[in-house]
C-alpha cells in the first residue's frame, strides 16, 4: 500500500483497506452504490415500460474495486453488490407483482401463483448475480491495473 494512499485515508478515518476487512462491507457498500444509480437513473429516464438494471454493474464494478484492495474477494463483493442492486426492481414492480399474483392465484390456484413468485424471484436473484460477478471481476481488474502489486 502506498504510504501517501495510507496517510490520505487515515487522515479521512477510513480503513477500508485493510485485509481483514469482512467482504460483505464491500458488498454493502457496492450495493448502495448501485440502488442509487439504478434509482436515480430509472427516475430520470421515467422508466414505464422497462426497468433498467445497468446502474448494477457500477455498484459491483465499484465494490469489486474495492474488495480487490482490501480483502481480496473481488468476486464475492460483486455478487452481493448484484444482489441488493436489483432491490429496487421489486419495488418498482410492486404494483405489478400485486395485480399478476391475484390473477394468477384466480386462474391456477395459490400453489401455482406461489411456485411462480417464487421463480421470479430467484431469476432476478440470479440475473443480479450474474451481472455481480461480472462488474465486480471488472473492478477487480481495474484495480489490478491502477496498482500492479494486486494480484487478480
Amino acid at each position: 500500500m502506498n504510504i501517501s494512499r495510507s496517510i490520505v485515508l487515515a487522515s479521512m478515518g477510513i480503513d477500508w483497506y485493510q485485509e481483514d476487512t469482512p467482504t460483505y462491507v464491500y458488498a454493502v457498500f457496492g450495493g448502495v452504490v448501485g440502488i442509487l444509480v439504478v434509482t436515480v437513473h430509472n427516475l430520470f429516464v421515467g422508466a414505464e415500460s422497462y426497468y433498467s438494471l445497468s446502474g448494477v454493474i457500477i455498484g459491483s464494478g465499484f465494490a469489486g474495486f474495492l474488495a480487490a484492495n482490501g480483502s481480496s474477494h473481488f468476486k464475492r463483493a460483486g455478487m452481493g453488490a448484484g444482489i441488493l442492486g436489483t432491490v429496487p426492481a421489486f419495488a418498482w414492480s410492486s404494483h405489478f407483482l400485486r395485480n399478476w399474483f391475484i390473477i394468477s392465484a384466480s386462474e391456477g390456484g395459490p400453489v401455482f401463483a406461489v411456485l411462480l413468485l417464487c421463480f421470479l424471484v430467484l431469476a432476478t436473484g440470479l440475473l443480479g448475480m450474474l451481472i455481480g460477478v461480472f462488474g465486480g471481476f471488472f473492478g477487480g481488474w481495474l484495480a489490478g491495473k491502477a496498482n500492479p502489486e494486486i494480484t487478480v
